[in-house]
C-alpha cells in the first residue's frame, strides 16, 4: 500500500492550492462543483505541465462532481481521464450521483453504458466510489455485480459492510478513501481521523494482498493530521 493526502485544486489558481507539498503523494481532486469544473476546464493543460514541472506527486485524480448518467457525461469526463494520462496517474475516481427509485432501472443503464464506453477511450482506471445509500445510482453491491472498479470509501459505509466488500471484492478495489464513520444515526459524523477501525480496514486489506493507494480524507478541522498521520501509516502498512 502507499499513502496519500487528499488536496483539492483551483484550477484558477492550481498553484497556490498546490503549494507545501514538499513530495508529498496526493489525491488531486478537480473542483467539486461540475460547473466550476467547466468554467476553469480549458486550464487542465496548464495544470498538467505545472504538475509536471514541479514534480507533485499525483497519484490519484478525483473528478467532479458530474452525474454519470448525464447524456453530456463525455463532455466533462473524458478531459478529466486525458488529465490524467498526462500527468501519469492510474485511477480516477468518480461519484455515484443519487436518482429516485423509479428512474434507477434506465439511468442506471445509461450510467453503465457511459463508464464502459469511457473506458474504452483512456488506459486509466475508471473507477466509482462506494455509498451506502439505495439511491445512488450503483451501490457497493452493483458495483461487484457488474465488475466496476471501485474506490472503497470507509466513511460512506458502517464497518460490516466495509469488510463484507472486502472479502467479496478486494480484487475489485483499486483505491481506498480512508477516514472514520462515529456516532450513531444522525449524530453520526463521517471523515475522522483514523483512530479505531480504520487499522482494522488496513489489517484486512493487508490480509487479502491489496497493495494500492490510500488517501486520508478528514474534515477541513483535521488538515493538521494529515501530514502526520500519513507518515505513520505509510511506515506502518506502506508496500
Amino acid at each position: 500500500m502507499h499513502f496519500l493526502i487528499r488536496r483539492g485544486v483551483n484550477l484558477h489558481s492550481f498553484d497556490e492550492s498546490l503549494t507545501g507539498l514538499a513530495r508529498i503523494p496526493i489525491e488531486l481532486a478537480l473542483p467539486y462543483r461540475l460547473d466550476d469544473f467547466l468554467a476553469g476546464m480549458d486550464r487542465l493543460d496548464a495544470l498538467a505541465e505545472h504538475i509536471n514541472d514541479k514534480a507533485i506527486a499525483v497519484s490519484t485524480v478525483h473528478a467532479t462532481q458530474g452525474r454519470l448518467s448525464d447524456v453530456r457525461f463525455m463532455s466533462w469526463a473524458l478531459p478529466t481521464m486525458k488529465f490524467a494520462e498526462k500527468i501519469g496517474i492510474p485511477v480516477v475516481v468518480f461519484h455515484p450521483e443519487a436518482v429516485r427509485k423509479l428512474d434507477k432501472p434506465n439511468l442506471q443503464v445509461m450510467a453503465l453504458n457511459n463508464l464502459k464506453a469511457l473506458q474504452r477511450l483512456t488506459s486509466v482506471t475508471v473507477a466509482v466510489e462506494t455509498f451506502g445509500n439505495s439511491k445512488r445510482i450503483i451501490t457497493p453491491e452493483e458495483m461487484i455485480e457488474f465488475g466496476v472498479p471501485m474506490v472503497l470509501d470507509t466513511s460512506h459505509l458502517f464497518q460490516q459492510r466495509i469488510f463484507a466488500v472486502i472479502e467479496a471484492y478486494s480484487r475489485g478495489i483499486v483505491a481506498v478513501h480512508l477516514s472514520e464513520l462515529r456516532g450513531e444515526g444522525k449524530e453520526s459524523l463521517p471523515h475522522l481521523p483514523v483512530e479505531t477501525y480504520g487499522f482494522a480496514v488496513l489489517e484486512r486489506l493487508k490480509e487479502r494482498g491489496w497493495d494500492g493507494p490510500v488517501t486520508l480524507e478528514y474534515l477541513p478541522q483535521y488538515h493538521d493530521r494529515l501530514v502526520s498521520d500519513r507518515a505513520r501509516l505509510e511506515g506502518m502498512y506502506g508496500s
